[in-house]
């Protein structure tokens, strides 16, 4: 999340007042990376000023129904809580100033409006999620 976390925060503040809420979910194992550990994730949340909830998935059962397997992830659901997107923030984790297709952004955009989500899934690139053994 940490390369995406700026532009996370930029997207809970201008889609706030419409409706859309952010949440984080940290699925790794704590156990294998104390850097994962939930008290590690209050110092980052803390630190960094989230604007949005950040939540432990302790047993991987949030995970693993949405079949997510990279980190980070991005999934959104509309009200009705169907999956509208899944996949990249957008195709420059590395490079803000680079973005060519915020496809997040997009998706979001496109379901406030009530339109078809045109890019509905992307492959995430990141970090595998650190399983239970």
């Amino acid at each position: 999340m940490r390369p995406y976390l700026e532009r996370l925060k930029q997207l809970q503040t201008e889609f706030a007042d419409m409706g859309i809420t952010l949440i984080g979910i940290n699925a790794n194992d704590g156990t294998q990376d104390r850097a994962e550990s939930l008290e590690m994730m209050k110092v980052f949340a803390t630190s960094d000023g989230l604007n949005f909830s950040y939540l432990r998935d302790v047993t991987q059962d949030v995970a693993r129904s949405f079949g997510a397997d990279k980190t980070p992830e991005a999934f959104l659901l509309d009200h009705q809580g169907i999956l509208r997107y899944r996949g990249l923030i957008d195709e420059r984790p590395a490079d803000a100033a680079a973005v060519q297709v915020p496809y997040l952004r997009q998706a979001i955009c496109q379901v406030l409006q009530g339109e078809p989500v045109t890019i509905a899934s992307t492959d995430p690139v990141g970090s595998e999620i650190q399983w239970r053994h």
